[in-house]
C-alpha cells in the first residue's frame, strides 16, 4: 500500500478526528494525500481520497481540458489517467493552502512534460476542495485555459522525438 495512502486510512479511521479541529485537520491530510498520491501517478489510490459520486470541474467550463466537467469518481479516474498517458507530472507543489472546515483553498505550481514531444508547460492554478464525510465531494479547478489549451493543442500537433 502506497504511504500516503496508508497515512489518509488512518486519518478517516480515527475516532479523534470527529469534529472541530480534529475535522480541520483531517480534511487537509485528505487533500495533502490526493496531491502526493497525483505527483506519484498513483491514480488509483488518489481517487479512494474521492466519494463515488464526486463532482469535478475545470472553469471557465468552455476551456480546453483533459478533465472538463463530471461527476463520479470512476468518470474522475479514467479522466486523470488519459491525462497521465500523454503527460508527465515533473513537479506538483501546493503553494498556499487555506482550510475552511470542509472547504479546502490550494494554489499550485505545476510542470508538466508531454511524453510524445518532450515540451512541457509549467505555471500556476488554483484548486477548491470540499470534503465531506473523510471524501472529497467536489473538486472545482481554476487555471489559464487559454495558455493550456493552446499547449495541449500544439503538443497533440507537434512531431514525436526521435
Amino acid at each position: 500500500m502506497n504511504p500516503w495512502y496508508a497515512a489518509y486510512k488512518v486519518a478517516i479511521e480515527s475516532d479523534a478526528v470527529g469534529s472541530g479541529r480534529g475535522m480541520i485537520e483531517r480534511n487537509r491530510l485528505i487533500v495533502e494525500t490526493a496531491y502526493a498520491l497525483w505527483e506519484a501517478g498513483d491514480i488509483r489510490s488518489m481517487t479512494n481520497c474521492f466519494s463515488e459520486t464526486a463532482a469535478f470541474a475545470v472553469h471557465p467550463p468552455s476551456s480546453t481540458s483533459f478533465l472538463g466537467q463530471g461527476q463520479g469518481k470512476a468518470v474522475l479516474k479514467r479522466r486523470l489517467e488519459r491525462f497521465l498517458s500523454e503527460y508527465q507530472v515533473v513537479d506538483y507543489q501546493t503553494v498556499g493552502m487555506t482550510v475552511r472546515a470542509d472547504w479546502i483553498d490550494c494554489r499550485i505550481c505545476y510542470h508538466y512534460r508531454h511524453r510524445k514531444t518532450r515540451m512541457e508547460i509549467d505555471g500556476r492554478m488554483r484548486h477548491l476542495w470540499r470534503v465531506l464525510g473523510g471524501k472529497v465531494v467536489r473538486l472545482d479547478i481554476i487555471h489559464d485555459a487559454k495558455r493550456m489549451g493552446a499547449f495541449f493543442d500544439l503538443a497533440a500537433r507537434s512531431a514525436p522525438v526521435q
